[in-house]
């Protein structure tokens, strides 16, 4: 949380934040000169901190935050490079023993949705920890959550699975870190898998999450096969005909009481504003 204060006078509602000289995560990540300056210790930092920010929201605040637009450029770096999450104005707040919601109103950024929000409009911590986990791949492979391979567009979820399960996941790592702890790496990547499984009761909690970034002891149980996978029963069932290239919701994926509603393309937020 950034909020500094606020001030209102006639119809204005003005929000103070935190000033952050260093931007947002995506601003380093993604950019081919900026990157080298994130090595692996200030990732593998900016990782856990945004993990312990999500758990403050989930379990620690007095009302249990669901962010539900979690990325990169909505992760502010400060001048010593902490990472702070931003932009609230899609959040929902449950009540101490809710542990799921539901929407008509998708909103979002499509790449970092849960396919149960995405496609349901059902959300809770764990469509949270799906976000957090694609975001972690982004942090250590310096890819977007789609990118161009060649000649074709390529998902991170699908690249990171496969190269998981044929042994060449150290291949994925940024090449920029150059120095750092391998070990550490392949554990984020890891980690990151087990965020973006299909099945959410098999996505761990927060609490989990930074239990394992904190103890390289922990033995990490095996991914399964992540959603969005080329192949998988939620990408061929419902998403080939929806989002697919359009990124795009369709009426046939969405229940009765929804409406189709556009996804965001190139990573921008879609918003539809109503009273809370």
């Amino acid at each position: 949380m950034l909020t500094e204060g606020f001030c209102l006078q006639g119809i204005e509602r003005l929000l103070i934040y935190e000033f952050l000289p260093n931007a947002s995560l995506d601003h380093f990540i993604f950019d081919p000169i900026k990157r080298v300056h994130l090595n692996w210790e200030k990732r593998y930092k900016i990782i856990g901190g945004i993990a312990r920010g999500l758990l403050y929201l989930h379990e620690d605040s007095r009302l249990r935050i669901i962010h539900r637009d979690l990325k990169a450029s909505n992760i502010l770096l400060d001048d010593e490079m902490n990472p702070k999450i931003s932009d609230f104005g899609m959040a929902r707040l449950f009540v101490v023993d809710q542990t799921q919601g539901n929407t008509s109103r998708i909103v979002g950024t499509y790449g970092y949705m849960a396919p149960e929000y995405a496609m349901r409009g059902h959300f809770s911590v764990k469509s949270d920890v799906f976000s957090f986990g694609v975001l972690v791949l982004e942090i250590v492979t310096g890819k977007k959550n789609s990118f161009r391979n060649g000649n074709d567009i390529e998902h991170l979820m699908s690249h990171a699975w496969r190269n998981w399960r044929e042994g060449t996941a150290q291949d994925m790592i940024d090449p920029v870190l150059s120095s750092g702890s391998a070990t550490e790496m392949m554990r984020c990547i890891h980690i990151g898998l087990l965020c973006v499984q299909e099945n959410v009761a098999e996505r761990p909690t927060m609490a989990s999450v930074v239990l394992m970034l904190s103890s390289s002891s922990l033995t990490l149980q095996i991914p399964s096969q992540p959603a969005f996978f080329m192949n998988s029963s939620t990408y061929q069932s419902d998403l080939s005909s929806s989002m697919g290239h359009n990124s795009r919701v369709t009426e046939s994926s969405l229940s009765e009481s929804e409406t189709m509603i556009p996804l965001s393309q190139n990573e921008v937020s879609i918003t539809e504003l109503y009273p809370r």
